[in-house]
C-alpha cells in the first residue's frame, strides 16, 4: 500500500524527467510505507532520507540542464531553479528540526508528497510543454508567452498560490531555525555562566573549609609559640642574672623559672606544634593531590588514593557528625584525568554530607569487576523519591531550597563520568539514604 499514487497526470512527456519523477515518488512511498507499518524509526529512515536528498539534487540538476540546453526563457527558468533550492532547504530544515516535531516522519512524508504533486503538476508540466514548443521551432520567449496565454487561469492561480505558500513556509522555517539557534546559543552561554558561578561557589566553599582546617592547627601552634617565647624570656632572664653575678636578681629569677614544669611543658608544646604542622602539611598534600595541578592530561591513576584525597579535602563537611567507613578494595590503575574524577568524588561526598541531617554514616567502597573499577559512595541521609531519581542528573535540577544550589553539580559529575567511558547510577529511597555507583573502564574511554 502506497500513500502517494502515481498516475498519468504526472507524465510531462520528457522521458528522462518522467523516469526521475517516478523514482522520487517511489522514494517518498518508501517513507510512507514505514509510517503505515509503524516502523518509522531513525535507523530505517536515515538511509532513505539520504537517497531522497541526493536524488532530488541530481534530478533538479538534470531539469536545470535541460532548460539551459534549450535556452529556456529566464522568466520560467529562474523561478523554477529558485523553487528547487527552496525545496532542498525546506527538507533539510525539517530533518534537522525533527526532534522538535511531534510526528516528524509523517510530517516529512506529507510535505514531500504535497510539494512533488504541486511541482510536477505545475512547473514541470509547464517546463515540458515549453521545451516541446522550442523543439518544434518556437523561440524560447515565444514558447513561454504562448504557454502562459494557453494556461487555465484558475489552475494557474491555485498553483501559484501553493508555491507562494511553500515559499512562505520555507522562509518561516528558516527564521524559526535561526531563532532556535540563537536561543540555543543563549542557553549554552547562560549554562556556562551558571556552571562557572557554581564552580566559583564550590571553590569558595572548598577554600573556606580548607582555611578552617588549617586555621585550627595554626592557631594552637601560634599559641604554643607565644608560651615558648615566655619560657625563653624567663630562662634568658635567669641566665643574665647568673652572668652578671647580681645575687639580688638571681633568687627572684629562679622562683619565676619553675624548671621542672617548664621542661615537661616545653616538650608537650613542641610535640603539639609538630602535630599541628603535620596536620597542615597533610591537608596541603591532599589538596595538591586532589587538584592534580601539574597533571591535567590522561594518565594512570590510583582511584583509592584519589577518593581518599577527595575525602580529606571535603573533611570540613563531615567531621564531628558523620562517621566515615572505608572499604577500599584492590584496584588496578585507571586511565583517566584525575582532577576531573576527583571533582566527581568531591561533589558526591559533599552532597552525601548535606543529605545527612544530624549524625550519620558515609561509606566509601571500591572494587575491581571485569575490567572496570567501581566506586560506591553511600550515605544514611534522607534519600530521594522516584521523581528525583528520574531527574537527578538533569542540568539545573535540585532538591535544595531556592538559592542554595544551581543543580549543576551532579550533571557535571555525570558528564565527566560519561566522557571517561563510564557510567554513574544511583539507588535511593526516602528514609534509607542514597548510594551512587561510579563505574570506570580501567583502560580508559
Amino acid at each position: 500500500m502506497h500513500a502517494f499514487v502515481w498516475d498519468h497526470r504526472f507524465i510531462i512527456g520528457l522521458e528522462s524527467v518522467d523516469s526521475q519523477h517516478r523514482h522520487l515518488v517511489d522514494l517518498v512511498n518508501r517513507v510512507g510505507d514505514l509510517v503505515l507499518a509503524g516502523q518509522a524509526d531513525e535507523a530505517r529512515l536515515l538511509p532513505i532520507f539520504h537517497q531522497l536528498a541526493d536524488y532530488a539534487r541530481f534530478h533538479f540538476a538534470e531539469e536545470e540542464r535541460l532548460m539551459a540546453e534549450v535556452g529556456m526563457d529566464p522568466r520560467h527558468a529562474e523561478a523554477h531553479k529558485r523553487h528547487h533550492g527552496e525545496f532542498l532547504k525546506q527538507v533539510l530544515q525539517m530533518w534537522n528540526n525533527r526532534a522538535q516535531v511531534a510526528e516528524p516522519v509523517a510530517s516529512l512524508h506529507d510535505f514531500l508528497a504535497a510539494w512533488l504533486t504541486v511541482h510536477i503538476l505545475g512547473e514541470d508540466q509547464v517546463m515540458g510543454r515549453i521545451i516541446t514548443r522550442i523543439h518544434a521551432g518556437e523561440a524560447p520567449a515565444q514558447a513561454y508567452d504562448a504557454e502562459t496565454s494557453a494556461r487555465d487561469n484558475s489552475v494557474t492561480a491555485l498553483l501559484d498560490a501553493l508555491h507562494s505558500l511553500y515559499h512562505l513556509l520555507s522562509e518561516q522555517n528558516r527564521d524559526l531555525a535561526a531563532a532556535n539557534e540563537r536561543l540555543e546559543e543563549k542557553v549554552q552561554a547562560r549554562t556556562r555562566d551558571l556552571l562557572r558561578a557554581e564552580k566559583m561557589a564550590s571553590v569558595g566553599r572548598l577554600a573556606a573549609g580548607v582555611a578552617h582546617e588549617i586555621n585550627n592547627p595554626v592557631g594552637f601552634v601560634q599559641s604554643n609559640l607565644g608560651t615558648l617565647k615566655e619560657y625563653a624570656d624567663t630562662l634568658f632572664g635567669l641566665i643574665d642574672a647568673y652572668e652578671t653575678g647580681d645575687r639580688a636578681a638571681i633568687e627572684p629569677a629562679r622562683r619565676a623559672a619553675d624548671l621542672d614544669f617548664m621542661r615537661a611543658d616545653m616538650a608537650d608544646l613542641l610535640a603539639e606544634s609538630r602535630t599541628g604542622l603535620d596536620r597542615v602539611s597533610h591537608i596541603v598534600r591532599h589538596l595538591k593531590d586532589f587538584s592534580h595541578v601539574d597533571q591535567a592530561e590522561m594518565q594512570d591513576s590510583d582511584l583509592n588514593t584519589d577518593l581518599e584525597n577527595s575525602l580529606q579535602v571535603a573533611w570540613h563537611e563531615l567531621k564531628d557528625r558523620v562517621e566515615v567507613v572505608r572499604d577500599y578494595g584492590g584496584l588496578p590503575l585507571v586511565r583517566c584525568q584525575p582532577a576531573q574524577i576527583n571533582q566527581v568524588f568531591f561533589n558526591l561526598i559533599v552532597n552525601a554530607a548535606q543529605a545527612i541531617e544530624g549524625q550519620g554514616t558515609l561509606t566509601l567502597k571500591t572494587r575491581a569487576v571485569d575490567g572496570w573499577a567501581e566506586v560506591d559512595i553511600a550515605d544514611t541521609g534522607k534519600g530521594m523519591g522516584p521523581e528525583a531519581l528520574q531527574r537527578i542528573f538533569d542540568p539545573f535540577y535540585t532538591t535544595r531550597p531556592i538559592g542554595k544550589g544551581t543543580g549543576l553539580g551532579l550533571s557535571e559529575a555525570y558528564d565527566i563520568v560519561v566522557k571517561h567511558g563510564g557510567r554513574i547510577d544511583v539507588d535511593s529511597a526516602p528514609g534509607r539514604g542514597s548510594t551512587f555507583r561510579i563505574r570506570l573502564p580501567v583502560a580508559g574511554a
